[in-house]
Protein backbone atom coordinates (compact mmCIF):
# COMPACT_ATOMS: atom_id res chain seq x y z
CA UNK A 1 0.00 0.00 0.00
CA UNK A 2 0.98 3.07 -1.13
CA UNK A 3 1.58 5.99 1.51
CA UNK A 4 0.43 9.33 0.66
CA UNK A 5 2.29 12.55 0.96
CA UNK A 6 -0.13 14.10 3.77
CA UNK A 7 -0.17 10.52 5.59
CA UNK A 8 4.02 10.52 5.46
CA UNK A 9 3.55 14.30 6.74
CA UNK A 10 1.44 12.76 9.56
CA UNK A 11 3.66 10.14 10.48
CA UNK A 12 6.70 12.39 10.22
CA UNK A 13 4.99 14.50 12.75
CA UNK A 14 4.42 11.40 15.10
CA UNK A 15 8.59 10.86 14.69
CA UNK A 16 8.48 7.35 13.17
CA UNK A 17 11.92 6.65 11.94
CA UNK A 18 10.55 4.65 9.34
CA UNK A 19 8.27 7.74 7.61
CA UNK A 20 11.55 9.52 7.94
CA UNK A 21 13.58 6.67 5.46
CA UNK A 22 10.40 6.69 3.23
CA UNK A 23 10.37 10.54 2.90
CA UNK A 24 13.85 10.52 2.05
CA UNK A 25 13.64 8.13 -0.63
CA UNK A 26 10.64 9.51 -1.70
CA UNK A 27 11.74 13.15 -2.16
CA UNK A 28 15.74 12.91 -1.69
CA UNK A 29 16.04 12.39 -5.82
CA UNK A 30 13.10 15.14 -6.90
CA UNK A 31 14.97 17.64 -4.62
CA UNK A 32 18.62 17.23 -5.86
CA UNK A 33 17.86 17.54 -9.34
CA UNK A 34 16.34 20.32 -8.92
CA UNK A 35 19.00 21.73 -6.34
CA UNK A 36 21.25 20.85 -9.43
CA UNK A 37 19.40 23.53 -11.93
CA UNK A 38 20.39 25.75 -9.39
CA UNK A 39 23.85 24.69 -8.24
CA UNK A 40 26.53 23.11 -10.82
CA UNK A 41 28.70 21.37 -8.15
CA UNK A 42 27.47 17.97 -7.20
CA UNK A 43 28.86 18.22 -3.14
CA UNK A 44 27.42 21.48 -2.72
CA UNK A 45 24.32 20.29 -4.39
CA UNK A 46 24.40 16.97 -1.95
CA UNK A 47 24.81 19.33 1.12
CA UNK A 48 22.40 21.63 0.22
CA UNK A 49 19.73 18.79 -0.04
CA UNK A 50 21.10 17.52 3.28
CA UNK A 51 20.48 20.94 4.94
CA UNK A 52 16.93 21.37 2.99
CA UNK A 53 15.84 18.00 5.00
CA UNK A 54 17.25 18.66 8.00
CA UNK A 55 15.36 22.22 8.25
CA UNK A 56 11.99 20.40 6.83
CA UNK A 57 12.33 18.13 10.08
CA UNK A 58 12.96 21.01 11.76
CA UNK A 59 9.86 23.27 10.83
CA UNK A 60 7.51 20.23 9.81
CA UNK A 61 5.47 21.56 12.96
CA UNK A 62 4.93 25.17 10.76
CA UNK A 63 3.77 23.13 7.76
CA UNK A 64 0.27 23.26 7.03
CA UNK A 65 -0.12 21.85 4.32
CA UNK A 66 -1.68 24.40 2.65
CA UNK A 67 0.46 23.10 -0.27
CA UNK A 68 2.26 19.80 -1.30
CA UNK A 69 5.40 18.67 0.74
CA UNK A 70 6.48 19.12 -2.46
CA UNK A 71 6.37 22.61 -2.91
CA UNK A 72 7.13 23.30 0.66
CA UNK A 73 10.62 21.55 0.19
CA UNK A 74 11.66 23.21 -2.69
CA UNK A 75 10.97 26.21 -0.88
CA UNK A 76 13.22 25.39 2.06
CA UNK A 77 15.62 24.53 -0.89
CA UNK A 78 15.57 28.13 -2.55
CA UNK A 79 16.36 29.26 0.67
CA UNK A 80 19.44 27.21 1.57
CA UNK A 81 20.58 27.88 -2.36
CA UNK A 82 20.36 31.73 -2.06
CA UNK A 83 22.38 31.23 1.60
CA UNK A 84 25.19 28.84 -0.60
CA UNK A 85 25.29 31.98 -2.75
CA UNK A 86 25.03 34.74 -0.05
CA UNK A 87 28.19 32.81 1.50
CA UNK A 88 30.08 31.96 -1.65
CA UNK A 89 29.66 35.82 -2.52
CA UNK A 90 30.99 36.73 0.47
CA UNK A 91 34.13 34.29 0.22
CA UNK A 92 35.20 35.38 -3.12
CA UNK A 93 34.47 38.85 -2.65
CA UNK A 94 36.63 38.84 0.83
CA UNK A 95 39.55 36.97 -1.05
CA UNK A 96 40.22 39.08 -3.51
CA UNK A 97 39.97 41.93 -2.05
CA UNK A 98 43.30 43.25 -1.27
CA UNK A 99 41.94 44.92 1.60
CA UNK A 100 42.29 41.37 2.91
CA UNK A 101 45.86 41.29 4.01
CA UNK A 102 44.84 44.37 6.05
CA UNK A 103 42.08 42.74 7.79
CA UNK A 104 43.19 39.01 8.32
CA UNK A 105 45.71 38.87 10.12
CA UNK A 106 46.91 36.68 13.38
CA UNK A 107 44.64 39.54 15.49
CA UNK A 108 41.77 37.99 13.25
CA UNK A 109 42.70 34.09 14.12
CA UNK A 110 39.93 34.36 16.42
CA UNK A 111 37.66 34.34 13.30
CA UNK A 112 36.31 30.86 12.49
CA UNK A 113 35.14 31.79 8.62
CA UNK A 114 34.39 33.82 5.75
CA UNK A 115 31.11 34.28 6.87
CA UNK A 116 31.60 35.97 10.03
CA UNK A 117 34.32 38.19 8.06
CA UNK A 118 31.99 39.01 5.54
CA UNK A 119 29.35 40.20 7.93
CA UNK A 120 32.49 42.28 10.21
CA UNK A 121 33.32 43.45 6.45
CA UNK A 122 29.66 44.68 5.60
CA UNK A 123 29.61 46.26 8.85
CA UNK A 124 32.56 48.50 8.24
CA UNK A 125 31.62 49.70 4.88
CA UNK A 126 27.75 50.51 6.15
CA UNK A 127 29.99 52.66 8.42
CA UNK A 128 31.90 54.13 5.85
CA UNK A 129 31.45 57.24 3.29
CA UNK A 130 29.39 56.76 0.65
CA UNK A 131 31.69 57.53 -1.88
CA UNK A 132 34.50 55.05 -0.22
CA UNK A 133 32.39 52.40 0.04
CA UNK A 134 31.37 52.23 -3.63
CA UNK A 135 35.27 53.46 -4.58
CA UNK A 136 35.93 50.14 -3.08
CA UNK A 137 33.27 47.86 -4.33
CA UNK A 138 33.90 49.40 -7.80
CA UNK A 139 37.70 48.58 -7.53
CA UNK A 140 38.21 45.05 -5.35
CA UNK A 141 34.54 43.78 -5.90
CA UNK A 142 33.80 44.17 -9.43
CA UNK A 143 37.40 44.36 -10.07
CA UNK A 144 36.91 47.70 -12.50
CA UNK A 145 40.32 49.37 -13.14
CA UNK A 146 40.98 53.08 -11.68
CA UNK A 147 41.59 54.61 -15.26
CA UNK A 148 37.68 53.03 -15.99
CA UNK A 149 36.23 54.38 -12.64
CA UNK A 150 37.85 57.64 -13.17
CA UNK A 151 36.22 58.25 -16.77
CA UNK A 152 33.13 56.82 -15.42
CA UNK A 153 32.84 59.06 -12.45
CA UNK A 154 34.17 62.00 -14.41
CA UNK A 155 37.24 62.44 -12.55
CA UNK A 156 41.44 62.04 -13.27
CA UNK A 157 42.88 58.72 -12.49
CA UNK A 158 45.04 60.96 -9.88
CA UNK A 159 42.26 62.10 -8.00
CA UNK A 160 40.55 58.40 -7.61
CA UNK A 161 44.11 56.70 -6.79
CA UNK A 162 44.22 59.69 -4.02
CA UNK A 163 40.66 58.54 -2.60
CA UNK A 164 41.11 55.26 -2.59
CA UNK A 165 44.21 55.13 -0.83
CA UNK A 166 41.85 57.02 1.56
CA UNK A 167 39.20 54.48 1.29
CA UNK A 168 41.72 51.93 2.42
CA UNK A 169 42.76 53.91 5.23
CA UNK A 170 39.41 54.84 6.41
CA UNK A 171 38.63 51.00 5.80
CA UNK A 172 41.44 49.67 8.15
CA UNK A 173 40.53 52.50 10.76
CA UNK A 174 36.72 51.20 10.92
CA UNK A 175 37.87 47.39 10.52
CA UNK A 176 40.39 48.21 13.85
CA UNK A 177 38.04 49.97 15.36
CA UNK A 178 35.05 46.88 15.08
CA UNK A 179 37.69 44.86 16.59
CA UNK A 180 37.33 46.65 19.79
CA UNK A 181 33.95 46.89 20.24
Amino acid sequence: MTVTDQQLVQQLKQGRSSAVRAWFRRFHQPLLRFVLMKVSQVDDAEEIVQQTFINCLKHLPLFNEKSSVDTWMKSIARHEIADYYRKRYAKRAIQTLPLHELIIGEEDAKIADAHQVSVKVKSVLRKMRQDYRELLLLKYVDGKQVKTIAREWGRTFKSIEADLFRARADFKELYAIADRS
